[in-house]
């Protein structure tokens, strides 16, 4: 039994109605502030070339392209989002980039898996993907908008419903490093292509988030639920997964070390 492809759908379940308890008690949410040319030049455009670029150099194959390109459009993940309250960020600025990742998330994955899977299946494998995430992530996120809109939902229920739905990614993250960190070893070209995209992420990060302060976990950790859920629905699936495990392992150590960097340099910059 392929147990991603039945946890990967829940636990997005889990993410999206998180997300709407902590939207629907925003008063206002700076969704379009957030989805600006800028933004999407630093934190979308400019990694996919590096993505392509590596590809191109036959560093890595179409399939490892895939699967960073997967981890890339996915959106934003709720590790990046409790680094970002935890440093202070507003929380409506932190729900806005997560409604505004996870849209384009919707629009560019079915896409990518067009353009890059190739073959007589891409189409099919492309709609499969779009209903996936439409049933896993727009779905789950409307229903909850319009149930916590009339129900509003506590902050001890939007604590509880974010740590089920942390939980449920931690689940996947497990799953998927038992399956592929065995795999890593023998396939140095995609983790090296993992690190040097987190690398690239937390690079551009500031300028992504600009003018808005704390919001840079978010662009470096990514949304390994909906990435799993995509990854998990195409038949052709290794070195996608393995890609995906790769990226997974660098990306919190790379978020974690900008979340040090952000407290040391208002350390020093803070009046005596």
């Amino acid at each position: 039994m392929n147990w991603l492809a039945v946890l990967s759908p829940l636990s997005a379940w889990m993410v999206m109605l998180a997300l709407s308890a902590r939207a629907a008690g925003e008063p206002s949410l700076p969704i379009r502030q957030m989805l600006t040319v800028r933004h999407v030049l630093w934190a979308y455009a400019l990694p996919a070339l590096l993505i392509l670029l590596l590809q191109y150099l036959n560093l890595i194959d179409h399939l490892t392209s895939l699967g960073l390109l997967i981890c890339l459009l996915s959106g934003c993940g709720t590790s990046g989002a409790a680094l970002a309250r935890n440093t202070g960020t507003a929380s409506g600025s932190v729900v806005a980039l997560m409604i505004a990742s996870a849209a384009i998330a919707i629009v560019t994955l079915p896409l990518a898996t067009l353009a890059l899977l190739g073959g007589t299946e891409a189409a099919i494998s492309a709609f499969v993907v779009l209903i996936a995430l439409v049933l896993a992530q727009w779905l789950p996120f409307q229903l909850g908008l319009a149930w916590f809109r009339c129900h509003a939902a506590s902050p001890a229920l939007a604590g509880n419903l974010e740590r089920l739905a942390s939980l449920s990614v931690l689940m996947l993250i497990a799953l998927i490093s038992w399956r592929e960190l065995p795999r890593l070893p023998e396939h140095p070209n995609i983790a090296f292509a993992a690190a040097a995209l987190a690398l690239l992420l937390g690079l551009v990060s500031r300028r992504a988030t600009a003018p808005h302060q704390g919001l840079e976990s978010m662009v470096v950790i990514r949304n390994l639920t909906a990435a799993t859920l995509v990854a998990s629905q195409l038949s052709a699936a290794a070195s996608v997964m393995t890609a995906l495990c790769a990226f997974g392992v660098v990306m919190y150590p790379v978020a974690l070390l900008q979340v040090w960097r952000a407290r040391v340099t208002r350390k020093a910059i803070a009046p005596l």
